[in-house]
């Protein structure tokens, strides 16, 4: 009877050990679903082909309507037109497989993606749900979950600078920002009027020339030494606001790199005055300490 009893108890053990494992978070299919992920965030769209089966279909946001691999890295490539820079945040990221109980194999992928809109800096930070079903090693179906309305927002707010009349204070304000964004000094020194007068706020290290005078002096005070300090600087986070007597606020913020390490992340604002569509003053207000203090780092 005793050897009856081990020999039933060893049956079930060799039952559960050959049994297929239901979750885990450590599987060849969870590594195929993180080089997904990597591939995406490097824009490597041949190497994130090779990971679904040729009939594979994506739903994302959406349960009715599937695309093709060549749909979705499409529509993936149209939204990069819009970002400076985009990826998937390593820290984070949670991923397992699932067996269900009719056999199927699936990965979850929860994480947080985050853009910077190349139109006015902005940064969007959103979580991302992913899951993906697998045969033989391949995605066959896979599926995304995201709130979609922090982007759309922000892309409507642009549609809608973009689309001020040329007249529009604003615009030519907006085109600048663009303009600088894109590397374009000569088209912003192009929008200031030949005698615009360009203050510095108090405190900054490049006041030392106020007022800077003309087009030329702007290049020279601000725009050079700007490159000569900085490896790199960005604006984010532009509102621009209509004020009266041909004003134009702009609220934001600076980011950037000095070429000595150190890193700022400065509120800002600009008040710009304009006549007949060019500037004819600017008047900058910043966290002028933070500059100094990265600056003399």
């Amino acid at each position: 009877m005793k050897n009856l009893l081990f020999t039933g108890l060893a049956i079930i053990m060799l039952a559960a050990c050959n049994q297929e494992q239901r979750y885990t978070q450590n599987s060849p299919e969870i590594d195929t679903f993180r080089a997904l992920i990597e591939n995406y965030s490097n824009q490597d769209w041949e190497a994130m082909t090779t990971h679904y089966a040729d009939t594979a279909k994506i739903f994302n946001n959406s349960p009715d309507v599937g695309a093709s691999v060549a749909e979705m890295i499409a529509y993936h490539k149209e939204n990069d037109n819009n970002l400076e820079s985009r990826g998937f945040l390593a820290k984070d990221q949670e991923y397992e497989m699932v067996v269900t109980d009719d056999g199927d194999t699936w990965v979850n992928f929860w994480g947080d993606w985050e853009g910077t809109l190349k139109a006015n800096g902005k940064k969007l930070k959103i979580p991302v749900h992913l899951t993906g079903q697998f045969i033989d090693g391949k995605i066959v179906r896979s599926s995304g979950h995201w709130d979609n309305s922090p982007m759309v927002l922000a892309l409507q707010q642009i549609e809608a600078m973009n689309n001020l009349p040329p007249e529009d204070n604003r615009a030519v304000v907006n085109g600048m920002y663009q303009s600088f964004a894109n590397g374009e000094i000569p088209d912003v020194l192009a929008s200031l009027d030949p005698n615009v007068v360009w203050m510095e706020a108090e405190g900054n290290a490049y006041a030392d020339g106020n007022p800077y005078k003309g087009p030329d002096a702007v290049l020279d005070g601000i725009f050079n030494r700007i490159g000569e300090d900085y490896e790199s600087f960005t604006l984010a986070d532009i509102q621009l606001h209509e004020m009266v007597n041909d004003q134009v606020l702009a609220t934001l913020r600076y980011h950037g790199k000095l070429k000595n390490g150190a890193s700022i992340n400065a509120q800002a604002a600009h008040l710009w005055t304009l006549s007949n569509g060019k500037v004819v003053g600017f008047q900058q207000y910043v966290d002028t300490k933070q500059l100094a203090d990265a600056m003399s780092n």
